[in-house]
């Protein structure tokens, strides 16, 4: 079994991560700037947050991130830490330093380490720009990138910088490219709304997702799930994986949402046009080389969340 390190951990994809790590067995070090476990709480038992051994770090610290890790001396990272677009958006310097000098803190870690862990690194399908950029076609790996925000920049800075250090000093690492990540614990970023919006319905509140195009979305469990393989399973030459989903408009979701929750079409709303960033996302590359990790598809994943929402509800612990 493996010792894997977690930037960002008490994130939502973290908390995510977290819960296939500890199912595996695996030891788990959270790193992050402080101790928070509302999302955990929301995916993990009492017993599993036990188990989970934490670390107090600023991330756009390299010496700090240095010390931590030699400290540490992780099998395997899981490089979750960032920032959001909307954060980035309002203060870029920030962004960069946490997105961009952050990674290469890691990065310069890793490297500095006698056993050279593989890192898994959250990228983004944010390098990408909109579906019109690519006339709605198909978008793959292989698809050239042009990101339309300072967090798509900072992404593809990192994939670029992923490849300098395997072409330079061997380190291994995989990027992935996710975009509409839903589940219990979203509640930050631009892709967020979605997992709101379940809440909401299920409070009986009204509640409006600010995009009404297509997006890519991909459940929480899923997508913790790639992250893990890659950490665990890293591949030669750095490669960025775009992660896809299933593809559908705001309408679509809010109908798929009423199934399950009845009433929710009266409540959940949607106005504003498309994301910036590509719909028609291609993750063929990815399953070829993760073909272990299994799909869960929209009906499954809002069915789960909504389990998972009542459960908080019982306990007057949800929110929007």
């Amino acid at each position: 079994m493996a010792h894997v390190a977690v930037t960002g951990g008490c994130g939502f994809l973290g908390s995510w991560v977290i819960r296939k790590l500890l199912a595996d067995a695996h030891t788990v070090t959270v790193l992050d700037l402080e101790r928070t476990t509302k999302r955990w709480e929301m995916v993990l038992t009492p017993a599993q947050i036990e188990r989970i051994a934490f670390r107090p770090i600023h991330i756009d610290q390299p010496d700090e991130v240095l010390e931590a890790f030699k400290a540490l001396a992780p099998d395997a990272i899981i490089h979750l830490a960032g920032l959001q677009v909307p954060t980035c958006r309002a203060n870029p310097l920030a962004g960069a330093r946490v997105n961009v000098i952050g990674t290469l803190a890691v990065f310069e870690a890793a490297g500095a380490l006698p056993n050279r862990p593989a890192i898994a690194y959250a990228s983004s399908a944010a390098v990408f720009g909109s579906d019109a950029d690519y006339d709605n076609q198909s978008v793959t790996d292989q698809t050239q990138p042009k990101p339309g925000t300072h967090y798509g920049a900072y992404k593809l800075c990192n994939e670029h910088c992923a490849r300098a250090y395997f072409l330079d000093r061997k380190i291994m690492s995989v990027g992935l490219r996710p975009l509409t990540v839903y589940g219990p614990g979203r509640d930050v970023g631009m892709t967020s709304f979605p997992t709101r919006a379940i809440a909401a319905a299920l409070l009986g509140k009204h509640f409006d997702i600010p995009f009404s195009g297509p997006t890519a979305y991909t459940f929480s469990e899923e997508c913790a799930d790639i992250f893990v393989a890659a950490a665990l399973h890293p591949v030669p030459n750095a490669p960025s994986f775009t992660v896809s989903g299933d593809i559908l408009d705001t309408k679509a979701f809010i109908a798929e949402l009423e199934k399950i929750v009845p009433g929710a079409a009266k409540l959940i709303t949607c106005s504003g046009g498309n994301l910036p960033i590509a719909s028609n996302l291609n993750d063929d590359e990815l399953r070829k080389v993760y073909p272990s990790v299994r799909r869960i598809g929209i009906a499954d994943g809002i069915r789960r969340t909504v389990e998972s929402f009542k459960a908080l509800a019982a306990k007057g612990k949800l929110e929007v």
